[in-house]
């Protein structure tokens, strides 16, 4: 069904993940929320701090699409692997989704007393910055330090490896089997056959893996070469 559902997207040309795209939503929203009760205070406006009670309401009402866009993305991207930034994005969605609707019930409290300043709103944009830290390692705080001497002399980029892979097999890792790393192994002994193995992913006994198959519509045959030559240079594929 995910399945189905990325590849209709990609059909009508859209072909990346959904989830980050609407983090926008609730991160603005807590943003303009403590902006507003910071100004309500300073300026003694009431009116501003129901502005920012609004935006502590609205954010708890986008995170729950926020949330499934991002489980839908975790599961075809990563395969639902449990890498580290995954564990914490999770735990962190479900502290922000208590603190959003603690923050409602403080804002409502302190607007009726016209006095105060909600410090639960503090709580909350730490948290979507935390959110926003962990997303970032997951897209590229996986780039390999270790590389750039070896790879001053050849043309190849790092984008689609840290696109695609960096998030299972960081610095040429494997994240899920860590006795099965990129270096040396066989998928990666010529390009046929790192191509082969990334349209239909098996393992030696011919079962299927956890890693997710790469098609043509995902990944082209361009693309998955930056990728072989990145691993080769990179992390000595062959």
């Amino acid at each position: 069904m995910i399945t189905w559902f990325y590849q209709a997207l990609a059909n009508l040309g859209y072909t990346h993940p959904l989830h980050p795209p609407l983090t926008h939503l609730p991160t603005g929203l807590v943003l303009g929320a403590f902006i507003f009760a910071v100004a309500a205070r300073a300026m003694r406006r009431p009116n501003l701090a129901l502005t920012g009670r609004h935006c502590i309401a609205l954010a708890l009402i986008s995170v729950f699409p926020t949330m499934l866009l991002g489980l839908l993305d975790w599961q075809h991207f990563y395969a639902g692997a449990w890498v580290f930034p995954i564990r914490m994005k999770l735990g962190l969605v479900f502290s922000l989704i208590i603190l959003l609707f603690a923050a409602d019930v403080q804002g409502r409290m302190v607007q009726r007393k016209s006095k105060g300043f909600p410090t639960i709103y503090i709580l909350c944009v730490l948290n979507v910055i935390a959110l926003g830290y962990f997303g970032g390692e997951l897209v590229f705080g996986t780039r390999s330090p270790g590389g750039s001497g070896r790879l001053k002399d050849r043309p190849v980029s790092a984008e689609q490896f840290t696109k695609n892979c960096s998030s299972c097999h960081p610095n040429g890792g494997n994240v899920i089997k860590p006795n099965l790393p990129l270096r040396g192994a066989p998928q990666v002994t010529d390009f046929s056959t790192f191509l082969a193995y990334v349209r239909s992913p098996k393992a030696r006994d011919g079962s299927e893996t956890v890693m997710p198959p790469f098609p043509a519509d995902r990944l082209t045959e361009e693309q998955a070469k930056e990728i072989f030559d990145y691993v080769v240079a990179a992390f000595g594929g062959r």
